[in-house]
């Protein structure tokens, strides 16, 4: 029986390995037709560009992308082939396939943002009537330090989630640059590093990776929310890789003009940003990051009128708790804060 197992489990293995060949050689027939070597006579630095650009743009035969373990199962069977025929290198460990092994990390974040490899327990749609919610109990604002990262981290996922290579913990403040166009119309551009590029350390920028500020309603501007986050962060904080989110300061003075750490907020707390909120905002159902890949739909006028007047009601409650007790000092303990709807 173990000798059985033994020859089935190598049958597998010899199957995974002739179908990560086959996929990558019709990869390369595809959009490198002039290369016929086979892929173990290809020197490190190609084979490497080629690998990123297969992990970054293959597509399954129809059309649709690959769960993220099949990637991986297929940069293990390409490693499998290249030892039988004596590569020098290891495309998995060498620094010499650093690019190609970024690539791929980066294209599994991406994949499982978008749900790919969650089959059980789905995650359902944060609604509009959800993220109204949210607003009015104070968990998106930008008159307390959660609200106000929450907000800016809402607004990047809804606009840069879908890009190929975006994901949170890894985005830099220099990622995302406030520009204005030929029309006078401010906007954020997320500029990303594009992997399957030779020249990797180009960065790119599409009309794609933007967001648009919203001068006919500036209660709700994207672009505002980003002004307010960049004069809430330290000045230390304010150079090109210093990471875009930070951790709040465990005691708050709202009345104080920083509100974050020179430290960048947890991954473990970035992965459930949409978990805590709306646990915190009483929000049913099960809510996850996921959940706001789903929802990138625009609002209604009525809906928009009805987040206007949040907005409002948020700015006066904020001005009246600064007005009220002159003398005295507004502090927040940093995730204790109360969500209790004031309706």
């Amino acid at each position: 029986m173990d000798e059985r197992a033994y020859r089935e489990q190598n049958e597998k293995t010899i199957r995974s390995t002739q179908t990560a060949l086959r996929n990558f050689r019709d990869f390369l027939v595809s959009k490198y037709p002039t290369e016929t070597r086979e892929i173990y006579c290809i020197p490190c630095q190609e084979l490497d560009i080629y690998l990123a650009s297969f992990f970054v743009d293959a597509r399954q035969r129809d059309g649709s992308e690959y769960e993220p373990n099949s990637l991986a199962n297929y940069q293990c069977g390409l490693e499998r082939y290249l030892k039988e025929h004596r590569y020098a290198y290891s495309i998995t460990r060498d620094r010499e396939f650093q690019r190609s092994q970024d690539a791929l990390k980066q294209k599994q974040l991406e994949l499982k943002f978008k749900g790919k490899g969650n089959k059980p327990h789905k995650s359902m749609k944060l609604t509009l009537a959800d993220e109204l919610l949210l607003r009015k109990r104070g968990l998106l604002s930008r008159f307390n330090p959660e609200g106000l990262l929450n907000l800016v981290w809402l607004n990047n996922t809804k606009a840069f989630g879908h890009c190929t290579g975006f994901h949170s913990s890894t985005l830099k403040w220099g990622d995302v640059r406030l520009i204005t166009t030929e029309t006078g119309l401010e906007c954020l551009e997320w500029t990303y590093q594009d992997f399957s590029d030779p020249n990797a350390r180009n960065r790119r920028s599409t009309t794609e990776c933007r967001i648009y500020a919203t001068p006919h309603a500036p209660q709700t501007c994207p672009v505002q929310d980003y002004k307010d986050f960049a004069q809430r962060r330290p000045q230390a904080m304010l150079f090109e890789d210093a990471p875009f989110y930070l951790s709040i300061k465990p005691v708050v003075n709202l009345a104080a003009l920083h509100w974050y750490n020179c430290q960048a907020l947890g991954k473990n707390k970035l992965a459930k940003m949409v978990k805590t909120m709306c646990e915190k905002g009483n929000i049913p159902g099960r809510k996850t990051n996921f959940s706001v890949y789903q929802s990138c739909s625009t609002l209604s006028e009525a809906q928009s009128n009805q987040l206007v007047l949040i907005c409002n009601d948020l700015r006066q409650q904020a001005a009246q708790s600064g007005s009220s007790h002159p003398g005295s000092t507004n502090f927040v303990i940093a995730g204790s804060f109360d969500s209790t709807d004031s309706a």
